[in-house]
């Protein structure tokens, strides 16, 4: 059962032979680089159950491939070497230029005329500390790995770098999911004595995608106890499980493809919803059948415990809010002045045409006073009722249809007109006009952008989707203060449209889509 491992290599082992799954690999194997013993060791090795040539080659070493060990300086001329000392992910077909000095030639020259031709991949296997060794990779023939195969091997060897980080925590015989471990210590613990800071949340799913276990993170981000998670489907956790299930299905059904995250909306201890960042790990057998997964939940680490860095930038944010809450009262009076004359004028000219264009002056005016009086000047109270979504909606399409830039894009509207929330209805507004704002401007000439609703479990959720180049960086990243790829772009809308989808006890993502451009998901709690 999925979470129930004797230690770290046996949990590792399923991890590689997922790996091996889905490349269609022979062999797999972690190599270990300890500089303290000055020592090159084979932690981890995985191999297809009917693949007994390499007991070949162990009979000829005299020794068994799990476990063996030389001396680092054997190792140095050897790619394995080069891949761990500088980080590169390098491929050949030649196992001498693989292992270099470390095993004599005359073994080797005599093992590659018994296999004939491979094809091996090494990838650093690093955590953001330290990279700990390297993944070696074997398949037989001499076609190079594809594009997409590299991209998975990256992925997994990312991963498992992450894992041996968080074994690493300095605590003694604790095992990655910070529970007490009765066998042996720590991977390397008594020599490195890391302290690095908790796992990131983890959950292991059976091929059933039911729950089996947990570790402490999750339960923390849940507010669950493993117990009552036991045996619970998987998208019960999630306001829409549809991206978590594509990724697993992607793993089973598709093999072949690369692995991506996905963006979704986890439900947090607390009854809210968070935007998290998912990922998910095949875990394979010895005999090669699929047992479940490893899924890592990343989410937004807005109000946690704050690093002096981010106590700074916070301080820094504080004092920027009250300049711009005295910049909000020193504007808002002349603005609203311009906007009264504009209306004055539009009353009194006939040329519906100039009328027209006053008017969406005067509309864009009064959104500017909307943003200065509601997210510049302090005010945590807003006005809740039930708002039509698709009116809101459409009331925003109307708006930016006058912006001269966005000519010849659109915008459709597929929204249920019964579809309510309950919320203030300015507040929205101003998210979702700077949500379809994004996405216009992604757009390219002629581009159209879809605006879609979805209802599950009392909520709703709220696509926009655009044909553009998709995001320029990550989802995390796009949502932190100041950070813009805009010429003229100030960093805070996104940031801002996060804080308002909270204070409706929502969410807001964002995402790549699968056919190209970029989703915006904004899930909100039913009217």
């Amino acid at each position: 059962m999925p979470g129930r491992f004797a230690n770290l290599d046996e949990f590792l082992a399923n991890v590689l032979r997922g790996a091996a799954k889905i490349l269609g690999c022979n062999s797999t194997n972690l190599i270990v680089f300890n500089e303290k013993t000055r020592s090159v060791q084979v932690r981890v090795g995985v191999t297809e159950v009917d693949y007994p040539i390499l007991a070949q080659l162990e009979q000829l070493l005299g020794v068994s491939f799990s476990g063996l060990s030389v001396p680092l300086d054997l190792a140095v001329g050897s790619l394995l070497y080069r891949v761990w000392r500088q980080g590169v992910m390098l491929e050949t077909s030649c196992l001498a230029e693989v292992v270099g000095s470390a095993i004599d030639l005359e073994v080797i020259e005599k093992f590659e005329s018994m296999i004939g031709e491979h094809r091996y991949i090494m990838v650093p296997a690093a955590g953001a500390g330290r990279n700990f060794g390297v993944l070696l990779f074997e398949k037989g023939g001499q076609q190079p790995f594809s594009r997409q195969q590299r991209e998975v091997l990256l992925r997994y060897a990312r991963r498992i770098g992450d894992i041996l980080e968080n074994d690493l925590r300095g605590r003694p015989q604790m095992d990655i999911f910070g529970q007490q471990d009765a066998g042996e210590s720590s991977f390397e613990l008594q020599l490195l004595q890391l302290t690095l800071g908790e796992p990131s949340p983890a959950v292991y799913i059976d091929r059933d995608f039911e729950i089996t276990s947990c570790n402490e993170a999750f339960e923390k981000l849940t507010g669950r106890k493993a117990e009552s998670l036991a045996g619970l489907a998987v998208g019960e956790l999630f306001h829409d499980p549809a991206p978590v299930a594509r990724i697993l299905n992607q793993q089973l059904i598709y093999p072949g493809t690369p692995l991506h995250e996905a963006e979704a909306f986890i439900s947090l201890g607390d009854g809210s919803l968070s935007a998290a960042s998912v990922d998910a790990l095949l875990l394979a057998d010895n005999q090669k059948n699929v047992v479940g997964f490893l899924m890592l939940i990343k989410v937004d680490d807005q109000g946690r415990s704050l690093s002096p860095e981010r106590m700074i930038q916070q301080e820094r944010l504080a004092t920027m809010g009250e300049m711009a809450a005295q910049l909000a009262h020193e504007i808002r009076n002349p603005l609203v002045a311009i906007g009264a004359t504009l209306e004055g004028l539009g009353h009194e000219m006939k040329d519906q045409r100039h009328v027209q264009l006053l008017t969406s002056a005067v509309r864009e005016i009064t959104r500017m006073d909307m943003i200065l009086k509601k997210y510049l000047s302090p005010r945590e109270n807003m006005a809740m009722a039930p708002v039509h979504v698709r009116e809101l909606v459409e009331d925003v399409r109307r708006l930016l249809s006058g912006a001269r830039k966005l000519a010849g894009k659109k915008i459709s509207v597929e929204i249920d007109p019964g579809l309510t929330v309950r919320g203030d209805y300015d507040a929205l507004k101003h998210v979702f006009f700077n949500l379809m704002l994004n996405a216009l401007e992604a757009s390219p000439a002629g581009g159209e952008v879809i605006c879609r609703s979805r209802i599950a479990d009392g909520s709703a959720s709220i696509f926009i989707d655009d044909r553009g180049p998709g995001l320029a960086a990550s989802s995390q990243r796009c949502f932190q203060p100041f950070f813009t790829v805009k010429k003229n772009g100030t960093g805070l809308g996104l940031p801002v449209c996060r804080k308002i989808a909270g204070a409706h006890g929502g969410a807001v993502s964002l995402c790549d889509r699968e056919d190209g451009g970029c989703r915006a998901t904004l899930a909100l709690p039913c009217g």
